[in-house]
């Protein structure tokens, strides 16, 4: 930051805006898009963010940021997490703010580890919130006759064909690399 509080543009001398304070420059409803779009696509940089000024931390610390962060960076078993507790912190302001990725990840660790069929309730949640691979697992689950009638099964994969952004063999993907 310039040490002199006063600069001169085109003949006029005007006041120095401070950086810590963005919403002078752009509304709060602008910035807290901006972190929903940043969250949904990294956790860190969510972080980052909250340390910049107090707007971006009062913002970082709302229900639907938390709802929207991406789960990405963590490996899928909460298991894995027992020694950190910053990351076991995470992991339940995530839960806390029903983040569909959260919900999904403690339901299907419940069906397919533990075999409790009314996990998929957690999925079917998780899958209404937008989720890819619980619509898919729970349309494929249901087909087979587990858990909800085939109609509505029929009824989550034709909403996943629906979708614009829909990336199928991600979505198949991703469902091995949680089962392996």
């Amino acid at each position: 930051m310039n040490s002199k509080p006063f600069t001169t543009v085109g003949g006029k001398r005007r006041k120095h805006l401070h950086l810590d304070m963005p919403q002078a420059f752009i509304p709060e409803l602008a910035w807290y898009k901006v972190m929903l779009y940043v969250v949904s696509q990294s956790s860190e940089d969510l972080f980052r963010m909250a340390s910049i000024c107090p707007l971006f931390h009062k913002l970082a610390n709302t229900p639907q940021v938390w709802n929207t962060i991406s789960m990405a960076k963590y490996p899928d078993h909460p298991s894995w997490y027992h020694a950190n507790p910053a990351v076991q912190l995470f992991l339940q302001q995530c839960r806390a703010c029903e983040n569909p990725e959260s919900i999904f990840r403690e339901a299907f660790e419940v069906f397919f580890m533990q075999g409790n069929v009314e996990a998929l309730y957690g999925m079917r949640i998780a899958a209404m919130a937008g989720h890819m691979e619980a619509a898919y697992l729970v349309g494929l689950l249901g087909m087979s006759g587990i858990g909800q009638s085939k109609e509505d099964a029929l009824e989550f994969l034709c909403s996943l064909n629906q979708r614009n952004n829909i990336d199928m063999k991600g979505t198949r993907d991703a469902l091995r690399r949680r089962l392996s």
